[in-house]
């Protein structure tokens, strides 16, 4: 099957543990966030996913985040999966990165791709500053575009 041309959008919150520093001038934290995901294919429906994300963060003192991983776990209304991974980079002021798809069941079975993302969030409370006293979360709007493969999925 052809790549179809796909769309995806995502609210939620997500909290970091107390982070752990690894040198003078970098922490590392764990994350679990959940988010709604709205992916729209192409000439075809919207599919409404809840999503679990579970990573680490590495930051600097000021907090910002240069890079970031995670595993990546949806969940749709009929109760079929995709898993996937996020890798995060900041640059040109901005957070971004990608979501790769990686394997399905159901409708999903057979997913493959790669779709760029971008990353805006805050602070909750917006005077959060590190290094935390215990968790911090944040919420955050996830979105981007582009091509997967999706064998089981008509479009």
């Amino acid at each position: 099957m052809a790549a179809q041309r796909v769309d995806i959008a995502a609210g939620g919150s997500a909290d970091w543990s107390t982070p752990v520093r690894i040198d003078d001038s970098t922490l590392q934290a764990s994350y679990q966030g959940i988010f709604m995901v709205r992916l729209s294919v192409d000439g075809g429906e919207s599919h409404y996913l809840k999503m679990r994300i579970v990573g680490v963060d590495e930051m600097d003192n000021d907090g910002e985040v240069p890079s970031g991983f995670g595993a990546l776990e949806f969940q749709d209304a009929d109760g079929d999966y995709i898993r996937g991974r996020t890798d995060w980079f900041r640059a040109d002021e901005k957070d971004q990165g990608s979501w790769t798809f990686n394997s399905g069941t159901g409708k999903w079975d057979g997913i493959s791709g790669k779709v760029p993302m971008l990353l805006t969030y805050m602070a909750d409370p917006l005077d959060a500053v590190l290094p935390p006293p215990g968790e911090v979360r944040f919420v955050g709007f996830l979105e981007g575009s582009g091509e997967i493969d999706v064998p089981g999925l008509s479009g």
